[in-house]
């Protein structure tokens, strides 16, 4: 009976417990099903994929790319641990995914260079406008600095054309004062007839003082005493003569600027030696 009990046992198996036989091996257990993640993972790996280059909406596509990783991620770590079927579905997911997130990255980058090229371009056509119109402005403020501010001899003023033609020792007042005896040619630029006392505002200064404007008992050779208020034409020229009273013998400085005009900004401004 001993002999029985110490037979070698068939199959090299384990002896039972109760010395009765090999000792049964256990199956590993076998997986529970395809892996529900796996599956979720693909939809949404396969709906990031399809959204993703559609530019705007594929900001929901990034999402669900994302998603969709994270559960082939846990589906992948089932699958190889035996406890769930579906392993290439789990990495199908998983590329479908990644694919969808790197895509939309891909399609954002480009859109948002096109809109950087497209604001650049038009930032620079832009620039070039305003630089054209301040160019424009320049030369505008330019020509109007000119037409408003002082100009030598000769110039322009609202409603006439002027020009300081001389200024010469002239004969004495009534009062017997030296006086000089300035020329002014102008041009009437208005649409009806005016005169230069109308228009203009001339005036002479010596020393920083203005000169009083000088009365002759005689007229001296040169003067015209009605020149100052006789009307011109819309576009005649014609030629004024003033006196004026001398202080001593340094020169004097003639302005003519518009009769209405108190800021002075256009003037025409000479100086003469006496």
């Amino acid at each position: 009976m001993s002999e029985f009990n110490n037979a070698p046992i068939p199959n090299g198996g384990p002896a039972a417990p109760n010395g009765m036989g090999p000792a049964p091996i256990m199956p590993s257990p076998a997986p529970q099903g395809t892996t529900v993640c796996g599956i979720v993972g693909v939809v949404f790996g396969a709906l990031g994929l399809v959204l993703s280059f559609i530019p705007i909406i594929n900001n929901i596509a990034a999402i669900f790319g994302l998603v969709g990783a994270v559960l082939a991620i846990v589906a992948i770590v089932g699958t190889f641990r035996g406890k769930k079927r579906g392993k290439a579905l789990s990495i199908v997911a998983a590329v479908l995914s990644v694919l969808a997130i790197v895509i939309t990255l891909a399609m954002q980058s480009a859109a948002s260079k096109a809109l950087d090229d497209i604001t650049g371009t038009s930032t620079s056509q832009s620039s070039s406008a305003d630089a054209d119109k301040d160019a424009k402005t320049d030369d505008s403020t330019k020509t109007d600095t000119k037409a408003k501010g002082e100009q030598d001899m000769e110039g322009d003023l609202t409603d006439m054309h002027v020009k300081i033609v001389s200024a010469v020792r002239s004969g004495n007042d009534y009062n017997n004062q030296p006086t000089v005896l300035v020329t002014y040619e102008w041009t009437n630029t208005t649409d009806k007839n005016n005169s230069f006392a109308v228009l203009a505002n001339p005036k002479v200064f010596q020393n920083g003082q203005e000169l009083d404007t000088a009365m002759y008992l005689d007229n001296p050779e040169g003067y015209d005493s009605g020149s100052y208020l006789s009307e011109l034409q819309p576009g005649a020229t014609g030629t004024v003569t003033l006196g004026y009273v001398l202080k001593d013998d340094s020169e004097i400085t003639v302005d003519v600027t518009n009769l209405l005009d108190f800021s002075d900004t256009a003037k025409v401004t000479y100086k003469f030696a006496i």
